[in-house]
């Protein structure tokens, strides 16, 4: 059995007993019926609610089968509140290492989003920690080599189809190694589906924010807390290579002044592979770049480029 958690981008979102939560194209659906009341919005606008059942060219519920819409014209479907289904959706991975011998490491990472589904629009937040200390056996001290925190949440409100509106989107980085005791951003954007077919999915983004970042330390003269104008762009790609592997790559930018860094970018890209039911092995490449990194109290500048590997199980709900 399988029980519809939302469609957005004309892609529906079930999850089934045999293969958990997967994604199916509203193409390639030719009839659909829900056992759960759920909340319907159009293009123009209207929203109805009941039990859906969706031919091949036209959307009603069981409850008013005489009221018809065109198929066309369906731009969300969401759980209603009176079906007493959960409007939160997302997905929890987390990775440990441990190694001993000369030096003892420990490290560990956790990535976490959750949404809130509504026929309007979603709220997204993310989370993301990596943590890693090592201890030398011989000295026996302990030194911290990683530690950084990123904290976003946006709403995604559906205009049409293709295209989406941001409003609004908020960003928090901190990450000591790069000299960055908190970094705040908040502001919006306009977002458009380039590609959508079988297996493929390409969106882009582009729009306004501001930003404030308070450094750990800075040169003598310089500023501790610096703010600047923001234009913010990237695209989120996703193809499935296999019916079980999804390859994925998310590309961010901001343009900001010279006292932030200039440009600064982050690319996410890596693999999805479904295990069992709602758990995958997802391995993942991340990369942080700042064309001109801000030195510390002693004029070093942290290393422009930080990459870092993971490989952990998520699972979804």
């Amino acid at each position: 059995m399988e029980d519809i958690i939302a469609m957005y981008d004309d892609k529906v979102e079930f999850d089934s007993d045999e293969v958990g939560i997967h994604k199916v194209k509203m193409k390639d659906i030719k009839e659909l019926r829900t056992k759960d009341i759920m909340q319907l919005r159009f293009l123009d606008g209207t929203i109805i609610e009941g039990h859906i059942i969706i031919t091949e060219d036209s959307v009603y519920t069981m409850e008013n089968p005489g009221q018809t819409f065109p198929r066309e014209e369906l731009l969300s479907i969401t759980p209603s509140e009176k079906s007493g289904e959960s409007l939160w959706a997302g997905e929890i991975s987390a990775g440990l290492n441990f190694k001993s011998g000369n030096t003892e490491s420990f490290d560990y990472y956790f990535d976490a989003e959750v949404r809130y589904l509504r026929s309007t629009g979603r709220f997204i937040s993310t989370y993301r920690g990596v943590f890693e200390k090592v201890r030398d056996k011989t000295t026996d001290t302990v030194v911290t080599t990683e530690d950084n925190h990123r904290f976003t949440a946006k709403y995604d409100y559906y205009y049409s189809k293709k295209l989406f509106l941001t409003l609004p989107s908020y960003d928090l980085v901190v990450d000591t190694f790069r000299n960055i005791r908190y970094q705040t951003s908040l502001g919006v954007a306009a977002g458009y589906e380039v590609i959508d077919i079988k297996g493929m999915d390409l969106e882009v983004y582009a729009g306004p924010s501001v930003q404030a970042t308070h450094f750990e330390t800075v040169e003598p003269g310089e500023d501790e807390v610096v703010y600047s104008p923001v234009l913010a762009f990237g695209f989120d790609f996703e193809v499935d290579l296999t019916s079980d592997i999804e390859y994925f790559l998310v590309y961010d930018a901001k343009l900001v002044n010279e006292e932030s860094g200039l440009y600064i970018q982050r690319t996410e890209t890596g693999f999805e592979i479904e295990l069992i039911d709602d758990f995958d092995l997802e391995i993942t490449a991340v990369i942080d770049n700042t064309l001109e990194p801000v030195a510390d109290e002693n004029g070093i500048k942290p290393e422009a480029t930080d990459i870092l590997f993971t490989i952990g199980i998520e699972y979804e709900f």
